[in-house]
Formats: C-alpha cells, structure tokens, sequence
C-alpha cells in the first residue's frame, strides 16, 4: 500500500492525482492484479485489454491496476497502452470527412468516434507489443489535445501489458480482430449518469469550458456511449462502477479463458 500511495498516480499524463482507497485496492485491486499475474505465469508477453463505454472510468482503472501488479510483484513488471494515443491528428480530422446520418461531417467534428482513430497502425503496434521486446508507441497529450509520436515506451521487461480503450472489443471492422492479441478482456460498466460526470469532468481537466464539454457530450461522446454498450463483447471479467473510480463490484468467469459478452452473465469463481 505504501508503494502504491507514494508512486503519486495522475490521470490523462495530467498532474491531476487520482484518488486511492485503500479498502477498494485491498477489496478489488488485489484480487485482480493477482488473477492477471497468475494468467501471465509463463508467458513472455500478457495483453490483457480494458474497454468499456466513454466515462467509465478505464484510464484511472487501468493506471491503478498496474501500479497493483507492480506492488504485488515488487518491480515493473506491467505497464499500460492506451489506444487515445492513436487519434489521428488534428490536422488529418480537419481535411478529412465522414457519412454520418446521411451527411457529411469533417472527422474533427466528432473526435473521439471510430472513425477518427488509425486502427491499423494501432493493429501493427500492438502485433509488436505481444511478441515481446521493446516497443515505442504513441501518446494522446490531454494539454496540446493531439498524439505525440513515440511519447511512451513499452520495455523489454515489461511483461504484463494493460491495453486501455473504448473500441478493443468492438465486434465492427476493423476492430473486431483486436480480440485475437489478447490474452484476457476486462469490460467496465456504470450508470449512465455517472458515465456523463466523468465525460464532463475529463473535458474540464482537457481545458474545455461547461458549455463546450456538454456540447460535446451530447453530439459526439453519448452516440459512442450508445455504440459501445450495443456492439461490444468476449469479456472475461467485468467490473461494475459507481462512477469514474469507484468499483462496486467484479465478476468473474468460472473460466477465464472462455469469453462472454460484455453484457451477458458472467459467473464467479469458486
């Protein structure tokens, strides 16, 4: 707990500190970070993929996770990826359109979609994430609100990889292939109330007025909301939310290395 409490974890690469419990990492955390280095027991590389509706609170999870599995391990064994670091950039949504409801809309207009990410780049890094060795990846920045090219690095002794983003486990393509790179799925849930506080609260950590955040939420983050919960699946765990970062419960399969859907029934362990 005292190596988890002194690493000072922010959130979005922000000097925003996320807020730890001791009882919820001791209740949930450890459970899960000991179930993932178990699965990882013997491998060379473990993805395991977080994904989930915008809001739910998967980069806080994620970012906690880790930082779990590296106490429990006693060194840096896990680190996290998160997709948002391949956004396409701003300058390419500005020059590029989309048929959405039968219009045309510039992709800049509803960043943040499927449609504004470069799924096969993301594809081809993650493909060299899972054999193993070092690997640089790109990095979404929350203050210029662009990605930064090869801002993060998976290392060689990196072995357990948290992959965090809305889209892994779309049944769409192209990103239903994703599935095959990992090696477990956590799928985070939470009322939709509380899915709106956390868009609005990480638009205003962004630098976003209320009024541009509540704007967006509406025309561009709940049509995502909505995509996500109907159109993804194969999650091996699911973790219930209060709101972006308190869990009130996981559910586990009886076997973990047989998926359900996101939103089936899910059984837990003996």
């Amino acid at each position: 707990w005292e190596r988890i409490r002194q690493s000072r974890l922010t959130i979005d690469r922000t000097d925003v500190l996320l807020e730890l419990d001791l009882c919820e990492v001791e209740q949930y955390y450890h459970l899960l970070s000991g179930t993932l280095i178990e699965l990882a027991r013997g491998r060379k590389r473990f993805l395991a993929a977080v994904a989930g509706p915008p809001g739910s609170g998967k980069t806080a999870f994620a970012t906690i996770l880790v930082a779990v599995i590296n106490a429990e391990v006693n060194h840096e064994e896990a680190t996290i990826v998160q997709l948002d670091g391949w956004h396409y950039s701003n300058d390419y949504l500005c020059a590029h359109t989309f048929q959405r409801d039968g219009a045309e809309v510039f992709l800049h207009q509803i960043k943040g979609a499927p449609e504004t990410y470069d799924v096969a780049s993301a594809f081809v890094c993650f493909e060299k994430i899972k054999a193993g060795g070092e690997v640089c990846y790109p990095v979404y920045s929350r203050q210029i609100h662009d990605p930064i090219p090869n801002g993060g690095c998976v290392e060689s002794w990196h072995r357990i990889i948290i992959m965090e983003g809305n889209y892994l486990l779309l049944r769409e393509e192209p990103w239903r292939h994703f599935r095959e790179l990992f090696d477990t799925c956590i799928f985070l849930t939470a009322p939709p109330e509380a899915l709106v506080e956390g868009l609005r609260q990480r638009h205003l950590r962004g630098g976003r007025s209320l009024a541009a955040a509540e704007e967006h939420i509406l025309a561009v983050d709940l049509p995502n909301v909505d995509r996500v919960l109907k159109n993804s699946g194969r999650a091996n765990i699911v973790v219930k939310k209060a709101d972006s970062q308190h869990i009130t419960g996981v559910e586990y399969l009886r076997s973990l290395d047989r998926p359900v859907e996101a939103g089936g029934q899910v059984e837990k362990p003996n």
